[in-house]
């Protein structure tokens, strides 16, 4: 399929996540520019110079710290101005904070909040202007299973950062909807990754194996653990001309774990 996706530019944040650097690839396959971020500049040059060396077109890296208000901005700025202008933003941050809930601080759950909840709404609140502007955009953002079941017992802070993102998600879509811009959420349920090992761990830990089998311990649904490719076509999808008429959602890609109506 031609997603039409050939000339448009995306930021990624978070890029060099599992999730994070499927999606630069996918989307560098369909001859999209790329402006990536991370915190991690050295693995950000990495990547970029990697899916470089591959592609007909030009990899931006920017590193930063969506902690960081100014970071944010002064990096959107520098994409708009180096890439002509940006279509899509992805935003994949996620911070490695899991533990007992009553063993985690406060600082702990700020962290988490700072990057993910407050990350993505620097990086939308950096952007949206510019899209309204243009009359065009898309938005997507990866929050997390954990964001609606949070049977995850050690990845509470980041279940709650999800739900947070979720909402964030659903009134951006409605303000901004109207305006042209297409602003959707992906939820996804254990994919393989370092991060996916470190949170089974995390969780057998805590309930020595027993009692976290709807955690991350256990794979559930029909297609158990994913890939993290299985969420950059997603994505694609919801970049592309083909999902216009979506907006607002938070699609569950779970492998069918969330039982719901």
């Amino acid at each position: 399929m031609d997603y039409g996706l050939g000339g448009k530019t995306a930021w990624i944040c978070g890029a060099t996540g599992a999730i994070g650097s499927a999606v630069a690839r996918a989307l560098a396959a369909e001859g999209v520019r790329l402006a990536l971020s991370a915190r991690d500049a050295t693995a950000l040059k990495s990547l970029a110079d990697d899916i470089g060396a591959g592609s007909a077109q030009p990899v931006l890296p920017v590193a930063l710290d969506a902690a960081s208000r100014e970071q944010v901005d002064r990096a959107a700025a520098h994409i708009i101005a180096g890439c002509g202008g940006i279509d899509i933003l992805v935003n994949t941050i996620a911070l490695p904070v899991f533990g007992d809930f009553l063993a985690l601080q406060d600082d702990d759950w700020e962290a988490v909040f700072q990057a993910k909840h407050f990350g993505y709404m620097r990086t939308m609140r950096a952007v949206i202007p510019h899209m309204t502007a243009r009359g065009a955009g898309r938005i997507i953002n990866i929050s997390g299973r954990g964001g609606h079941q949070p049977t995850s017992p050690s990845h509470l802070p980041g279940s709650s950062a999800n739900a947070a993102v979720n909402l964030l998600t659903k009134g951006l879509a409605n303000l901004y909807g109207p305006r042209g811009l297409r602003i959707n959420a992906v939820a996804p349920g254990p994919i393989a990754s370092e991060r996916y090992d470190r949170i089974a761990a995390a969780n057998q830990a805590l309930a020595a194996g027993a009692t976290a089998a709807g955690g991350a311990t256990r794979p559930s649904g029909a297609a158990g653990v994913g890939q993290p490719s299985d969420i950059a076509a997603l994505v694609v999808f919801l970049a592309s001309p083909h999902s216009t008429h979506l907006n607002g959602l938070v699609v569950q890609a779970d492998g069918g774990s969330t039982v719901t109506l």
